[in-house]
């Protein structure tokens, strides 16, 4: 709903508001909010499990959605991004990586992939919905509808989720066999958590600079709104599809290499759609590319951090390691707001981060010759 689609409500925002796209784009620039929460709630995850911090995520994400239709200014506007992206760590991050791990310990990978790949499966069906509600009943009907959605999964929650499949261990998630690994004082003091946040932070500008804005700016490549929601809509496919063939491989092949090729396969696609220059071929080569390296990611992210600490303090290690990385939450969707009005075209913004894709590469490799040691993944 707010990555695949965010990029739907920016025109629509500018003829309600006029804000400019700098201004629009600080909306998603909250995402810091994310960063800020989550060391608080990877510690309390691990302290206490994870089925009460998603039912709170949840809720704080469908509030978020549910009232911007009454917003009537931009500090309403950059508040309630706040409360969604403050549901985040509870909801994307944290509590899925812990829960899918203990409940299927000998086929995390494969797990995680199918788990993570809702998330692609929503940017598969949101964005054309979205699209249509907009069409038909404006933008503000679009969030409403999103608002009674996750606000309903809170309520399904309550009945359905189960820290641990081990009945008479549901208030503690982290079993004896589940706890191998760093303690959180432990992985401070190692080389690889400082390369593996770089890697894993760079990484990330995909989320936050990236995907936020693809509909626009495969707009001003050339291609319709239409044509570009369709686009996300492949990117969302494409996500499904290699997030099962990452998380599959990952269980065979270091995932720290998995994240490099997935970075890499996207750093490819963007020069691609770049060199096109509007040439609508080349365009949906760059776009098919991308869809294969982009869905990865977000099972990777968890199983890198596992792969390095194990599961004793990951969601400590998580929240401390997201909010270590704030600085690009940040800066990633203002650049691409500012390079936009300054240029018209954000086409600047994707070279820059097709070198900080290098960067995340290189410290990714890094991580993996510090960690040579020691593979959670592998060696269970």
């Amino acid at each position: 709903m707010n990555v695949y689609s965010f990029g739907l409500f920016i025109e629509p925002l500018e003829d309600q508001f006029g804000w400019n796209r700098e201004q629009i784009s600080l909306g998603y620039a909250i995402s810091f909010v994310t960063s800020l929460i989550a060391p608080i709630i990877g510690r309390l995850v691990d302290l206490k499990g994870s089925k009460l911090f998603l039912i709170i995520s949840l809720i704080f994400v469908g509030l978020g959605f549910i009232l911007r239709p009454f917003m009537t200014n931009l500090t309403h506007w950059i508040l309630l991004n706040a409360l969604v992206f403050a549901g985040y760590p509870g909801t994307l991050m944290i509590t899925a990586g812990v829960l899918i791990q203990v409940w299927f310990p000998e086929s995390r990978g494969r797990m995680i992939g199918i788990t993570t790949a809702g998330n692609n499966f929503g940017g598969l069906i949101f964005p054309p919905i979205t699209l249509l509600l907009i069409a038909s009943f404006g933008w503000q009907s679009a969030y409403f509808v999103y608002g009674v959605i996750t606000l309903s999964m809170a309520f399904v929650a309550i009945f359905l989720l189960k820290n641990s499949p081990d009945k008479k261990n549901e208030n503690q998630e982290l079993k004896k066999e589940t706890t191998e690994g760093f303690n959180f004082q432990d992985a401070l003091r190692s080389k690889q958590f400082y390369t593996l946040t770089l890697g894993i932070t760079f990484a990330c500008f995909t989320y936050n600079g990236i995907m936020p804005q693809m509909i626009p700016h495969l707009n001003t490549e050339g291609l319709t709104i239409a044509m570009a929601t369709f686009a996300m809509t492949y990117i969302a496919i494409m996500g499904m599809a290699s997030k099962f063939v990452f998380g599959r491989l990952s269980e065979k092949v270091s995932s720290l290499l998995l994240m490099g090729m997935s970075v890499a396969i996207q750093g490819l696609a963007l020069g691609i759609i770049f060199i096109s220059n509007g040439n609508l071929f080349g365009i949906w080569i760059g776009i098919i590319i991308f869809g294969m390296g982009f869905g990865g990611l977000g099972a990777l992210i968890v199983l890198t951090i596992t792969e390095c600490f194990g599961l004793k303090s990951f969601s400590t290690i998580y929240g401390l390691l997201s909010f270590l990385g704030i600085w690009a939450t940040f800066l990633a969707p203002w650049m691409m707001g500012r390079i936009f009005d300054a240029t018209s075209t954000y086409r600047i913004g994707h070279v820059i981060t097709i070198g900080i894709f290098v960067l995340a590469i290189i410290f990714l490799v890094i991580t993996k010759l510090l960690n040579r040691g020691k593979n959670y993944l592998l060696d269970e």
